[in-house]
């Protein structure tokens, strides 16, 4: 980055923006927003008792912060860091800043996803933001004159920990090592090509480590979350098929249960909301018969039905994925939450209010506003994506190249819900929407052609 960039008006102003908006943001919503699923990751972090199935790391990192200074302050603070500070960064990465970008940064503030999902103590938030800024830490890496050593290291560590929060983070990293080597190729495709499997080889080494070093406390036995999770949608598919195909018989179930095959059958239509598996979870009898079911009867099942019947799985899919993909009524899909919401006791452990104040209303009512619009839409953000990763790699300058692969890591990780989705929740995907901003922050610094092209045309 030339001496002359530092002195760019547009870039200073650039930045007085995203410093206003991440202090807005934490004055706005400090200490945090926790639903249920914060406060008991937080009991499990402050006490290091496994008691849920969410990634243990998240657990882990809420406890570490948590001894820092109580509460999720710090979990706030670190969360908006990495999205706006990865946005700063990335301004970096261009040797010009138009003057698009300070408004299109203003528009991007005033979202939900930018205002108030940071401060919401959500793994899917944290994920997120981890990705935004290990790809505007790759991008700064790849820019002209730059030096990615310790971008690249930085960079991967982001990349472990956002694969840790989601199971399914992982996705990223294969576009973002091709990206790395695309950007790079100018230095000789040999070494592009062996720097980026060495990265890619440093994140599966840091995802291994952080794992160890967030394994649940206990009798020693590895965590199992992924374990429960996979019989969950597994169960989740089964009751799709007896909704889709009324009377499919379960001949693995019937083997050792068939009381509870029987009332699968019988309530399918009832048990089963493409929404989320909750119905299916919330029916006593059905929860009662599904603990005398083996996890491997479960998932013997399942395999007869992903085989025997690929077409009825696909569409008891294509019913979820419609969910959380299109959120056709979003009320259903939690867009938001704000306060503190979780079981008296462990909030009582804890030492936390339940909370639902009049501010805390009055960003609920903001976020209103942007309902049923693009703005909370993740077909609007994936078409913004895809077009903005067609447009910079006609361009492909080394940064391009990064966005872009943040763009087709996003894609790719919403198009993975297909296979796993179990409930509509708009935070699943917020990584689509905060990666689509991104791309358009991006493309507003500098949104001209690089000069050789123009003097070609």
């Amino acid at each position: 980055m030339s001496h002359s960039a530092l002195k760019s008006p547009a870039r200073w102003v650039l930045w007085l923006v995203l410093v206003a908006g991440y202090l807005l943001m934490l004055r706005l919503n400090l200490p945090g927003h926790l639903s249920v699923d914060s406060v008991l990751a937080l009991h499990e972090g402050r006490f290091g008792v496994r008691t849920t199935w969410n990634p243990a790391i998240f657990g882990w990192l809420l406890g570490a912060l948590d001894r820092i200074t109580p509460g999720t302050a710090l979990v706030v603070a670190l969360s908006g860091g990495l999205l706006f500070g990865g946005w700063l960064l990335l301004s970096l990465s261009r040797p010009r800043t138009a003057w698009l970008a300070p408004l299109v940064a203003l528009g991007l503030i005033a979202l939900p996803q930018a205002l108030i999902y940071p401060a919401i103590v959500w793994k899917d938030v944290l994920f997120a933001d981890c990705a935004i800024a290990g790809f505007a830490l790759l991008a700064f890496g790849v820019r002209k004159g730059g030096t990615p050593w310790i971008s690249l290291g930085l960079a991967a560590l982001l990349f472990a920990a956002a694969g840790l929060f989601r199971q399914n983070g992982l996705i990223l990293a294969p576009p973002a090592a091709i990206a790395i080597a695309w950007a790079l190729s100018a230095r000789g495709w040999r070494r592009s090509l062996g720097l980026a499997a060495g990265w890619l080889i440093a994140v599966a080494a840091l995802t291994l480590v952080l794992s160890a070093v967030a394994r649940p406390q206990g009798a020693g036995a590895p965590d199992n979350a992924g374990e429960k999770g996979l019989r969950l949608l597994a169960t989740y598919d089964l009751a799709a098929a007896a909704h889709l195909q009324p009377g499919r018989p379960t001949p693995r179930i019937d083997a050792v249960a068939p009381d509870v095959g029987r009332y699968l059958r019988a309530n399918a239509d009832r048990l089963y909301a493409p929404e989320r598996v909750d119905v299916l979870t919330a029916d006593p009898q059905m929860g009662i018969g599904l603990k005398r079911v083996p996890r491997a009867v479960i998932l013997a099942e399942w395999r007869d039905l992903l085989t025997s019947d690929p077409g009825l799985w696909l569409r008891s899919r294509a019913l979820a994925f419609r969910q959380v993909a299109a959120t056709p009524v979003i009320d259903r899909c939690l867009p938001i939450t704000v306060g503190v919401e979780g079981p008296p006791m462990t909030l009582a452990a804890l030492k936390i209010p339940a909370r639902r104040s009049a501010e805390d209303m009055r960003l609920y009512n903001w976020t209103t506003w942007f309902l049923d619009t693009p703005a909370m839409s993740h077909v609007a953000y994936a078409v913004a994506a895809f077009a903005v990763m067609v447009l910079l790699l006609l361009r492909r300058d080394p940064p391009d190249l990064i966005v872009a692969g943040l763009m087709a890591g996003a894609l790719g990780f919403a198009a993975s819900f297909f296979a796993i989705s179990i409930a509509c929740d708009y935070r699943y995907l917020y990584v689509l929407d905060v990666a689509a901003l991104t791309g358009l922050l991006y493309l507003a610094l500098d949104p001209s052609l690089p000069a050789r092209r123009r003097a070609r045309r």
